[in-house]
């Protein structure tokens, strides 16, 4: 499959679209939070003495503010998601 056959079937498809959003927001927020648990909280008992010096770095804060704006643009995607599927409906049945 082509490239400009997948653009094509993306142009055309908004479910497809969201499906995909989505999961690339979800993946990358998996990824945020256990780059920030290695990088910032650690495990285990050792890792609540470590996280004591480490939270205030810059990088941790920037990863956990990271993590928690897509965390609020994937809600607000699910409900852009939620009102145009209930708009939809009221036209269908109108």
């Amino acid at each position: 499959m082509s490239l400009q056959k997948i653009k094509n079937i993306l142009k055309d498809n908004s479910v497809l679209k969201f499906a995909l959003v989505a999961l690339s927001i979800a993946t990358l927020h998996y990824v945020l939070i256990h780059v920030y648990i290695s990088m910032c909280v650690g495990t285990g008992f050792w890792g609540l003495f470590t996280s004591v010096i480490r939270l205030g770095s810059p990088v941790c804060q920037f990863i956990n503010y990271l993590q928690f704006e897509l965390s609020k643009y994937y809600i607000t995607a699910w409900a852009v998601a939620a009102v145009s599927l209930v708009t939809w409906l009221i036209g269908k049945f109108s």
